[in-house]
């Protein structure tokens, strides 16, 4: 059993943390082919899950509902018995419904933090903590062991989720949730999103219906999934296969994975230059777009959203006007995140957050690191009265 103690900087682990970097042949594969990979992760348990076979990544609302719950426990269970190892990120909810349904099942599961591992958060799942790695599930994190949790960092870890799943499935989702972040980064990854449909008139059933809307497939029943992902990698790659094609033979193992660190070492030496410190870089960047997400988004909020024109520019009526002038800051041409601070006459801590979230909600695009353009294919935005 995983032994703790309590310490003024949280709860310290007595069991050993392993580091794997990309060099290591433990590293996550699938990891290898999501935007901004961790040249490091820090991992206690199971790390041969980090390479299963299949992977599935389940989240939710942290607020789900007895549908959310049954549905979440459904999946899960079926999922496990196929040897599916379940990928989430043990926050209340559907999170931990996921995971806990997954050990229950014997079958395996994954938890990814957004925080150090000397530190469980939320504490409310501190025996899920240690149920995982009694029962042979793996928790990982891209942060060293003290970072502390911060609410800015659990939507970058969200990419984690999708980097190490063959597919997400999204049961509940509350409108601009994390969970929609996570399907963002698995589309932009090719990979397929499934999501739970709900009824038009629950607040849990906004983030999946929309996903569905722009293109996730609609699922009612595990099987529909489970024949997927099987058939999926059968056809393409098995996991061996995997890491054939990222290094073709042992001899050039280390000089690909060496490319590997030296390419997302420059894209770091290019975002050291916006900012001194590239920890602040990934806070900043994230910290608006994690409190515009809201569980308890108003009953107006959710009807503007339920209402309103399918012609996007009308988000001008909701967006705020520090939004529509960093966009219109924006051209048909790439401008560097210097640049367009210098043109806002903006401090990089302001604009870096607004810029973030514009992306998100595929009004801007990043066609390199750091350099932004206005996203035309969604228009231009009017004017807010």
């Amino acid at each position: 059993m995983c032994a703790f103690e309590r310490s003024e900087k949280g709860m310290e682990l007595k069991m050993e943390i392993i580091t794997i970097d990309v060099e290591d042949e433990k590293y996550p594969q699938r990891l290898l082919k999501t935007k901004n990979f961790p040249i490091e992760i820090y991992a206690i348990g199971n790390i041969q899950l980090l390479n299963a076979k299949y992977t599935i990544g389940i989240v939710g609302t942290r607020k789900c509902t007895e549908y959310g719950r049954r549905a979440a426990s459904e999946f899960a269970k079926e999922m496990s018995a196929k040897e599916i190892c379940v990928i989430s990120g043990l926050a209340m909810g559907i999170d931990g419904i996921a995971h806990n349904v997954a050990i229950e099942e014997q079958g395996k599961t994954i938890a990814v933090l957004g925080c150090g591992l000397n530190y469980i958060y939320p504490l409310e799942n501190e025996w899920l903590f240690h149920k995982i790695i009694e029962k042979g599930g793996c928790i990982i994190s891209e942060y060293p062991p003290n970072v502390e949790p911060d609410k800015t960092k659990f939507p970058v870890r969200n990419r984690i989720i999708s980097g190490i799943s063959d597919a997400v499935l999204v049961v509940e989702a509350n409108y601009r949730s994390g969970s929609s972040i996570t399907a963002k980064y698995a589309k932009e990854a090719g990979k397929v999103v499934y999501a739970i449909p709900n009824t038009i008139y629950a607040s849990e059933g906004i983030g999946t219906n929309r996903l569905i809307r722009e293109g996730a497939v609609l699922v009612t029943k595990p099987e529909q999934i489970i024949e997927n992902i099987k058939l999926s990698k059968n056809m393409s790659t098995s996991n061996a296969n995997i890491e054939n094609v990222l290094i073709p033979s042992n001899k050039e193992k280390k000089g690909k994975r060496r490319c590997l660190v030296d390419n997302s070492k420059k894209s770091q030496e290019l975002a050291m230059q916006t900012l001194n410190n590239s920890e602040q870089q990934k806070e900043q960047k994230v910290k608006l777009l994690n409190e515009m997400i809201d569980e308890n988004t108003t009953k107006d909020e959710i009807r503007k959203e339920i209402n309103k024109d399918s012609n996007k520019n009308n988000i001008s009526n909701i967006m705020p006007k520090e939004y529509l002038q960093v966009y219109r800051a924006l051209s048909n041409e790439p401008l560097h995140i210097n640049e367009l601070a210098r043109k806002l006459e903006k401090s990089m801590n302001e604009v870096m957050p607004i810029i973030t979230m514009l992306e998100i909600e595929g009004y801007a695009y990043q066609p390199q690191t750091n350099y932004f353009m206005r996203n035309m294919a969604n228009g231009e935005i009017e004017e807010q009265e």
